[in-house]
């Protein structure tokens, strides 16, 4: 779930990464960060990308000035960590494709970050982790099927049911849609459709991001 999704986000970045416009009216320019409406604008889309969510241009903006600072602190206290996260970008991307130094950076705070996110979801993600983040829904409503989700048979609300719980965490660990449950003494597959995966696989990774955002920032600032 995790890798699939950030491997998808990269893409993303990479594309958008290769096309941008360098031309782009300059819309900031203080204590040596400059942001154009490019960065503004791919900083949105990505933002989107990521979390399903608009971001309006005062906060985008915003983040955008925390990123840069973020990533001129890294060069300065993790330069080691940061000298690879750049090779693997270029590796990825080609030296010639880049244009803009804050797409540049961007990619760079994306790709640092995805290490504790990966690193989180491989080494501490529980099941008392998820069980927090279902918990943030008001239900989970699914059907079930007993023909591998031909047909449905009904919805149930599986938002504190158990097994459930087991079932789609082990799925999650191995990287499988396959989720059974027995309900009135018979199995079935539980039917979650890619709209309501990808919201709640959104919800783990937002989860993952406030569980390591101490440890990131740590990083970030060490001296």
């Amino acid at each position: 779930m995790v890798y699939k999704f950030y491997k998808l986000v990269f893409k993303i970045l990479i594309f958008f990464f290769i096309t941008l416009n360098s031309l782009a009216n300059i819309i900031y320019d203080k204590e040596n960060i400059v942001i154009t409406e490019f960065d503004l604008s791919y900083y949105k889309d990505i933002y989107f990308g990521k979390y399903n969510e608009e971001i309006n241009n005062s906060k985008a903006m915003k983040n955008l000035v925390i990123i840069k600072k973020l990533v001129i602190d890294l060069e300065k206290n993790n330069n080691k960590f940061l000298k690879k996260i750049d090779k693997d970008i270029l590796d990825e991307i080609g030296e010639e494709n880049i244009k803009s130094q804050t797409v540049f950076d961007i990619i760079r705070y994306f790709k640092t970050r995805n290490e504790f996110v990966i690193n989180y979801f491989k080494n501490n993600f529980s099941k008392s982790d998820l069980e927090n983040v279902f918990r943030s829904f008001d239900n989970l409503n699914f059907p079930i099927s007993n023909n591998n989700c031909l047909t449905m048979i009904k919805v149930i609300d599986l938002k504190n049911n158990k097994e459930f719980i087991d079932n789609f965490f082990t799925s999650i660990k191995k990287q499988s849609d396959i989720i059974r449950i027995s309900n009135d003494n018979k199995n079935y597959n539980v039917c979650i459709n890619q709209l309501n995966r990808n919201i709640i696989d959104n919800e783990i990774l937002k989860y993952i991001e406030s569980k390591t955002e101490d440890e990131f920032n740590k990083f970030l600032y060490a001296k």
